[in-house]
């Protein structure tokens, strides 16, 4: 291999990042700020991000030599890559591998490659430029991922310590690495080579994965954080349901526990995974907007930084793409391409969570309401992905070490440690462990953190909760294909234990959960139940619904606080998710209102059903509460009707859009909560006659009052018509 050096402004942190869900090159270390969601759709080209100047590490490399170029790679997407030199106007003057293919096609995990530097071309200051597709996602490959790294090539380097990367002495050209330091040029770091690392209190554990750090600390009950160097005051990672008070079945295989300590102003979060891999929770506020992805102080924010190159061109394979003004992109041939493959890209792979897809159904890139599924539209900006703006904790275990940080993801790129943000890591105490398959992680933090750069407060409020696990051989779930499943891999096990990459598409999910709120136990035997959340003083609710079985028939209360022309609604499933949910839809606006059945076949607006099985339907709003009421007999012969003579999981869902005079509806703006267990309703030979329990005094006020003058009215027509 030949010479090359790279400069002290090498930016060491940026070898101690958590690996990414995407691309982001490693060696040249990518200019900052290095997402690894950097597409040809979202950001503008030929980086993704622009050129911040003296502050982006430079690497010095000799005209002449060869190296290995090293990118992140956590999602083994199908397709290749290319390797180009760009001068300072984002032109391509040296294609390293060749404009008129893509290299590593067969192997999609791959994640280094070796080039030649031409003979006789120097700069002072030019780009290398790697291009990884996503084939998978476009018919004609050409939707990919980039990355650049800033390069100075001169004739020559001097033996000294930045030929080392900072991290090491030269002699004869050759490095001898600082302690965790590695590579040819000391140009990778991991966290640990032994115990000592790790304060002694912990082991450092070979994750024998592709991400960097390889070798990581994991804390030996009692102690937790950066080199197990905290003491914790937790250290028993057994979880005893009965010691928390929220409850929330996220999936099969990953359940959540919660308490309010209120004498700490703390949250003590435990996370019961049955499998090998890591375990992410996030949340964020309801009411915010894309605005939120605005960067922290002296980064750029990605699609509005007026320093972006705009109207770049380059060869593709299959013609030229072009980034526009808007940044859109379109192939040479003057059609557009690419919007499709992009928003579906970010759906599957970004979502660390996933949105709507209500825990991961693997039903590909389907759009739910028109907008890119997962998207949300709060606060009257643009729609936020569930990704987006969310403080995250994700924790790691093995036998009875473990390792918990605290998290932020921007956006749907993979998220970093608080540092990264100018955060901190607020994370109180922690323990965990992985016994027989099974992952326990349990952490404190506080309420409120100060941190405003990557934390959000919990609140007594509904917020948005996200959630994932790590996906490990040989249970992969790619939607499409990727390349394991395309059999274009030299590496089958590209996903191991605890290294934090894509999730998969069945292993993460959004919803919605007031951390304040005690979970529901449903007592089958009650002829009248119900359920609320956020209730104030005053029995107000920020949603409730209500529920009496009288015979073959149950009446239902449901109300919201949300404005005219905002619907509110109840469903009912045989499993947690939304398609195959049979689901009753009710609105007021200043036209009137409707309450109607309606069936969700799929992740898209439920439809309305041609049979409709409703009696004594009411609606009315006040006071800022939209309240309907209806009786649905238990068993119909509507094939779109859920049955309730048996147990089923309860959907409480409000806040999206609805047009009175249309019956149409659009899409939520919250998460649907979902039933922690499926509710059984009692015999009907045991409620003939029955006085509905309430959730919420005000909205079951109006709704009864609704229906004494709908029936007042409805007999005085039948006298003076």
């Amino acid at each position: 291999m030949g010479s090359y050096a790279a400069t002290t402004l090498l930016f060491a942190a940026a070898l101690l990042h958590l690996s990414s869900a995407h691309v982001r090159l490693t060696f040249p270390p990518a200019r900052t700020p290095n997402y690894d969601f950097l597409d040809n759709v979202r950001t503008g080209g030929p980086c993704g991000v622009p050129d911040a100047g003296e502050s982006d590490p430079v690497t010095t490399l000799v005209v002449g030599s060869s190296l290995n170029v090293s990118y992140h790679l956590a999602y083994p997407h199908r397709g290749g890559i290319r390797i180009n030199i760009l001068d300072s106007n984002g032109t391509i003057v040296h294609a390293l591998l060749g404009l008129d293919s893509w290299r590593l096609e067969d192997d999609s995990t791959a994640f280094r490659q070796e080039v030649t530097l031409p003979d006789g071309f120097v700069c002072d200051r030019c780009v290398l430029q790697l291009m990884r597709q996503a084939a998978e996602w476009s018919a004609t490959g050409g939707y990919i991922f980039w990355s650049c790294a800033d390069i100075s090539i001169q004739n020559s380097v001097q033996c000294d310590e930045s030929y080392c990367s900072g991290h090491g002495t030269c002699s004869g050209f050759e490095c001898n690495c600082e302690r965790t330091y590695y590579g040819d040029f000391c140009q990778y770091k991991d966290e640990c080579e032994d115990a000592s690392d790790c304060s002694n209190n912990g082991e450092c554990v070979d994750l024998m994965g592709t991400i960097f750090p390889r070798r990581q600390c994991f804390c030996n009950p009692g102690y937790f954080g950066d080199a197990c160097s905290r003491v914790s005051s937790l250290s028993n990672a057994t979880i005893d349901p009965n010691q928390y008070t929220v409850r929330n079945a996220l999936h099969d295989r990953l359940t959540m526990y919660a308490r309010i300590i209120e004498e700490e102003n703390e949250i003590e979060i435990a996370l019961l995974h049955n499998g090998t891999g890591y375990a992410a929770l996030g949340w964020k506020p309801t009411g915010l907007d894309a605005d939120c992805r605005a960067q922290a102080p002296g980064f750029f924010p990605v699609g509005t930084n007026p320093l972006w190159p705009n109207g770049q061109t380059f060869p593709l394979a299959d013609g030229v793409l072009v980034i526009n003004n808007g940044g859109n992109w379109t192939s040479g041939y003057g059609e557009e391409e690419g919007e499709e493959e992009g928003e579906e890209e970010g759906e599957e792979e970004g979502e660390e969570e996933g949105g709507e897809e209500e825990g991961g159904e693997e039903e590909g890139g389907e759009e739910e309401g028109g907008e890119e599924e997962g998207g949300e539209e709060e606060g009257g900006g643009a729609p936020i992905h569930p990704m987006d703006c969310a403080d995250i904790v994700i924790g790691q275990a093995r036998g009875n070490l473990f390792r918990v940080f605290d998290y932020y993801s921007r956006d749907r790129a993979t998220p970093r440690r608080d540092y990264f943000y100018g955060g901190d890591d607020d994370i109180t105490a922690a323990v965990g462990k992985e016994v027989n398959g099974v992952t326990s992680i349990i952490f404190r933090r506080p309420l409120s953190t100060g941190d405003s750069s990557a934390d959000h407060d919990i609140s007594d409020s509904l917020m948005r909760v996200i959630w994932s696990f790590g996906q490990v051989y040989p249970y992969y779930f790619h939607s499409p294909n990727s390349g394991i499943e395309a059999e274009t891999v030299s590496n089958t096990r590209f996903y191991q234990p605890d290294e934090i990459k894509y999730h998969g598409t069945r292993n993460r999910g959004a919803t919605s959960i007031n951390f304040f709120d005690d979970t529901f136990v449903f007592d089958p035997s009650a002829c009248s139940s119900g359920f609320n959340t956020s209730c104030d003083d005053e029995g107000e609710c920020e949603y409730a619904a209500n529920w009496r079985v009288s015979g073959d028939f149950v009446d239902f209360t449901v109300s919201a606080r949300v404005d005219l022309g905002r619907w509110v609604a109840i469903g009912f499933s045989d499993d947690i998710f939304m398609p195959a949910s049979d689901v009753v839809v009710g609105a007021v606006d200043n036209t009137g209102y409707f309450v109607t059945d309606r069936y969700a076949s799929a992740r898209s607006q439920p439809a309305i059903d041609s049979e409709q099985d409703l009696e004594l339907t009411s609606a009315v709003h006040n006071n800022g509460i939209t309240t309907i009421s209806f009786r649905r007999p238990r068993v119909t012969d509507d094939t779109n009707d859920i049955s309730l003579n048996e147990c089923r999981y309860f959907l409480f869902g409000w806040g999206g859009p609805a047009t009175v005079a249309t019956d149409t509806i659009g899409y939520h703006p919250t998460t649907p909560i979902v039933s922690q267990e499926r509710i059984c309703l009692p015999l009907p030979t045991n409620c003939q006659d029955n006085t509905m329990a309430t959730a919420s005094t005000a909205g079951s006020t109006m709704a009864t009052v609704s229906i004494v003058t709908l029936v007042l009215v409805t007999f005085l027509t039948m006298l003076f018509v």
